[in-house]
């Protein structure tokens, strides 16, 4: 359809969907007519009560809708549909076509999505559908459809999507189909389905198993611990106070060390600076006894470093020790104080395992 006539084809969509909804005036499908044009296609669509839309505002890809289609419909009516441009979808759901309508859209290329359930299609029209080379999704839901049938869509490489629901189509026919279309997707898919719900069940199998594993855990906790609840966070308390006691020794010792430090730096300056002078004035005895008197000053100051150093280096480590003690004290507290929560929720998840594995059991032996 070119670009001059869209505005007429919009006006006879509007025109079809208006038509749509009021009742039919027509007794009967008229006869079929070769349609000279796109828009004389969608009028002749219209009179047979079907509907020619856009997909979207996106694409200029048409969906063609004959599925409620007036009474006497036949094959060659689909010969309009050939006569448009762009057709992605087409619509057939419970009409009388057959296998000979089905040569018709054979034509139209372009066409994404078929719907063909519960219509009198068969192997045969397969033959026709198998000429779509683009074609994505097709629904084949109550025809007559069989194995040999599936045979022929081996050649639609861009099939995505099947239905095959109460049709005589056979495990070994989809199992054939799917080996030259990895990517495809039938429904109903039993096998597929059993691997599924095999799946399933092994997950929901581990599931229970860890769970049961954990209520264990949780019941030994409970038992050993919950009894120790009080007497546990006492200890905790305790272990928490003398690392607190302990961190509080280190620190102080800390600013004690700082400050000897501190203490011993300037003692070293002002040494450096006598030594100075005296080198100066050799023959000065006032500033060597000065001297002398600020390198003791400087040596007192650095025993006094080590001395502090070593009592911060224990209290650093009784702290970090106490505080590992507090923390495992703590844990445990908690522990004997959630032991029965914890048990309870435990109980709560193997019960929902239990059933999940029971549906998941169900479900395995609806598909086997």
């Amino acid at each position: 359809m070119g670009m001059n006539n869209r505005t007429t084809f919009a006006t006879c969509i509007v025109t079809v969907l208006v038509g749509l909804l009021l009742p039919t005036a027509h007794a009967g499908a008229p006869d079929y007519h070769p349609a000279k044009n796109a828009t004389e296609a969608v009028k002749r669509i219209q009179e047979l009560g079907g509907a020619v839309r856009y997909l979207n505002a996106k694409r200029d890809a048409l969906e063609v809708d004959l599925q409620f289609a007036v009474e006497g419909f036949k094959d060659e009516h689909l010969q309009y549909v050939p006569a448009l441009k762009n057709v992605a979808v087409v619509r057939l759901k419970r009409t009388p076509i057959t296998d000979a309508g089905l040569v018709h859209l054979a034509k139209v290329t372009t066409i994404e999505r078929l719907y063909l359930e519960e219509t009198a299609v068969s192997d045969a029209g397969l033959k026709h559908v198998a000429s779509l080379p683009k074609l994505e999704f097709l629904n084949l839901y109550g025809t007559k459809v069989t194995d040999a049938g599936l045979d022929h869509l081996k050649r639609l490489t861009q099939l995505r999507r099947l239905f095959v629901g109460k049709t005589k189509v056979t495990e070994a026919g989809i199992t054939a189909l799917k080996k030259s279309a990895a990517k495809l997707r039938v429904v109903p898919d039993r096998a597929e389905d059993r691997r599924r719900a095999r799946l399933v069940v092994d997950v929901a199998t581990k599931l229970l198993a860890n769970a049961e594993q954990q209520l264990a855990a949780a019941a030994r906790v409970f038992k050993e611990l919950a009894p120790l609840k009080d007497e546990l966070q006492n200890v905790a308390e305790t272990t928490k106070s003398a690392a607190d006691a302990a961190g509080r020794k280190a620190d102080e010792l800390k600013k004690k060390l700082d400050a000897a430090k501190q203490a011993s730096s300037d003692a070293q300056k002002a040494a450096d600076e006598a030594r100075k002078k005296a080198e100066a004035k050799p023959d000065d005895e006032s500033l060597k006894l000065q001297l002398k008197q600020k390198q003791k000053v400087t040596n007192d100051a650095r025993q006094q470093v080590k001395e502090t150093q070593k009592q911060f280096d224990e209290a650093k480590a009784q702290a970090d020790t106490a505080r590992v003690k507090a923390d495992a004290a703590k844990k445990l507290g908690d522990k004997a104080k959630n032991a029965k929560k914890e048990h309870d929720l435990v109980k709560r998840i193997i019960a929902a395992a239990r059933l999940r594995l029971v549906g998941a059991r169900r479900s395995q032996q609806a598909v086997e």
